[in-house]
């Protein structure tokens, strides 16, 4: 390998998981220049993306965060965070590109890599719309703005009063700090469900009124334009069912819950055109024998064939789209009850972002091609 390119030898780690490659660091200071490149981990991440290779499945229950690689699913491991446990509970607020971000009952925040196992905590940021006598909640989001090459995360504090109140505030990991942006004029359904990230834009299923029979909204928060859309929905759903969002493969779904007789899933194949919703599949409650509840897609099987459904909190099942047949995913030590959420397996790190990482990146980038030359 020694006498191999530079370019060739690229090549060949751009196509390896990250464990390997994090082992591969200690062959030569040369190598470990090229995994360490930011041109290097942004390659590997989007062949990543593009493949729908190294993803994994982090289930959380109360304080415990547990790890399944989707290529085998066969066992079940729990994960060490960086991060203090108070009140025997920790959030998941999502993930992007191979960073998980989470909190705790303290609302300390922290945006880690599972993977490499750097993190980075974020500055506190008061919230000033809560008052004593009224009765408030806090979702998040965390996505990427791809304009800026950066990480954000939205915070949405709401009074539950009439008119709406709410307050919404943003946090750059390039910038290591929070803003204050205008108010959303819109009411969270679902007061703990943080936001989906699918197509630079971070989602949540909201009301115009809080009333109990307002239709429901699929409402975007665009990091472009740092503002709150309407997304359209399929013209043939009824708005007042229940209905969840989730992302599968980098798609926005819906999943509508038709009073508790099925479920069916829809895909938007196109983004932002209405036209290309389409029914990916349909659950009816006759099918399992737990209540249906809220059924979530997470991700495909490698053959494409399969979607991996989390169903109630409770089950992870296959199904197949081909026959329509459901099977149960048994896993040894997974918990009895759990949130999922989807995570690459990458080389993105905190460390290359924030006030002295643009430096560092220069600095990283003028050593890979002088050693080029």
């Amino acid at each position: 390998m020694a006498a191999l390119p530079i370019e060739l030898i690229t090549e060949i780690l751009d196509r390896l998981p990250v464990k390997s490659l994090l082992r591969f660091r200690c062959v030569s200071r040369r190598w470990r220049r090229t995994i360490d490149s930011p041109r290097f981990v942004k390659s590997h991440l989007s062949r990543s993306v593009e493949s729908s290779t190294n993803v994994s499945l982090f289930l959380r229950h109360s304080s415990s965060l547990y790890y399944i690689d989707l290529a085998s699913t066969r066992s079940v491991e729990e994960m060490n965070y960086p991060l203090m446990c108070y009140s025997d509970q920790i959030k998941v607020l999502g993930s992007c590109h191979g960073l998980l971000c989470i909190s705790n009952a303290a609302d300390d925040v922290v945006i880690w890599n599972p993977s490499t196992r750097k993190h980075k905590f974020l500055p506190y940021s008061a919230v000033e719309v809560r008052r004593a006598s009224a009765f408030s909640v806090c979702v998040y989001g965390f996505g990427y703005d791809d304009r800026h090459d950066d990480y954000m995360l939205l915070r949405l504090v709401q009074l539950v009063t009439e008119p709406i109140e709410s307050e919404v505030s943003i946090y750059s990991l390039k910038n290591n700090a929070w803003k204050r942006l205008h108010d959303m004029p819109y009411s969270l359904v679902y007061p703990r469900k943080m936001g989906v990230f699918a197509c630079g834009r971070l989602h949540w299923i909201m009301t115009r009124e809080l009333v109990s029979d307002s239709a429901n909204l699929l409402v975007a928060f665009d990091f472009r334009i740092e503002d709150f859309k309407v997304v359209d929905q399929p013209d043939v759903i009824d708005n007042k069912l229940d209905m969840d969002v989730a992302v599968l493969e980098g798609c926005l779904c819906l999943s509508i819950n038709d009073n508790h007789m099925s479920v069916d899933v829809w895909i938007m194949k196109e983004y932002g055109l209405k036209e290309s919703w389409a029914k990916l599949f349909s659950i009816p409650q006759s099918d399992v024998t737990r209540p249906l509840g809220f059924v979530r897609p997470l991700a495909y099987s490698s053959n494409g064939r399969q979607v991996l459904v989390r169903q109630d909190s409770k089950n992870l099942v296959w199904y197949h789209l081909d026959t329509n047949c459901i099977k149960k995913v048994d896993i040894h030590g997974m918990p009895s009850s759990f949130e999922a959420e989807t995570c690459l397996r990458t080389l993105v790190s905190v460390d290359d972002y924030g006030g002295i990482t643009k430096k560092k990146q220069r600095e990283l980038e003028e050593k890979e091609n002088k050693n080029k030359r």
